[in-house]
């Protein structure tokens, strides 16, 4: 019988030493855990707090993440858009040409700079958007990721100055 009681006692520590083995390894998690959370919080305030419209699409188009600027420009909140394409957002020409230029740059598997126009409510505006791949730790291209930024009053200025330009090479011309 004391053969038996002590592997009983043997066992009961062994069971011990590792349900401690399993709670440091579960504080270890958490703590793991909470310092992605808070990397992520981190982040995601950071891209909350620039002027540009940033977000990233998986290969096939679907939002997964976007920043505040985005939501309040489109008129859509980040748990809406997840899972969404550009052809649930955009009219379909826009998200064509959106999706075309995501594709170019998952083929060339390198960031690109595109000039794209999106519908607001007071028209369309034109964007300079740099996309770009994102790549897993094993190298396999998952996203693209874009930042975008409003230059239609630049647009409009050209526009303006080009014109006046044309008006001032016109009269020229007609003083000879």
């Amino acid at each position: 019988m004391p053969n038996e009681q002590q592997s009983h006692e043997e066992l009961i520590t062994e069971l011990r030493d590792r349900i401690a083995e399993l709670e440091r390894e579960n504080r270890r998690y958490r703590a793991i855990e909470l310092e992605l959370a808070t990397s992520e919080m981190r982040l995601q305030s950071i891209l909350d707090a620039t002027t540009a419209v940033i977000y990233v699409k998986d290969v096939e188009g679907r939002y997964f993440m976007i920043n505040r600027h985005y939501e309040r420009l489109f008129g859509i909140t980040r748990e809406q858009i997840v899972g969404q394409t550009d052809y649930e957002i955009f009219p379909p020409d826009v998200a064509d040409a959106f999706r075309a230029n995501d594709q170019k740059v998952l083929e060339a598997e390198k960031a690109m700079e595109f000039e794209e126009i999106a519908p607001h409510d007071d028209g369309p505006h034109t964007y300079i958007s740099i996309k770009f791949p994102l790549r897993d730790s094993a190298g396999t291209l998952y996203a693209v990721c874009g930042i975008s930024t409003d230059i239609t009053e630049r647009k409009e200025t050209e526009r303006q100055l080009r014109k006046a330009l044309a008006a001032l090479e016109e009269r020229k011309r007609h003083r000879q």
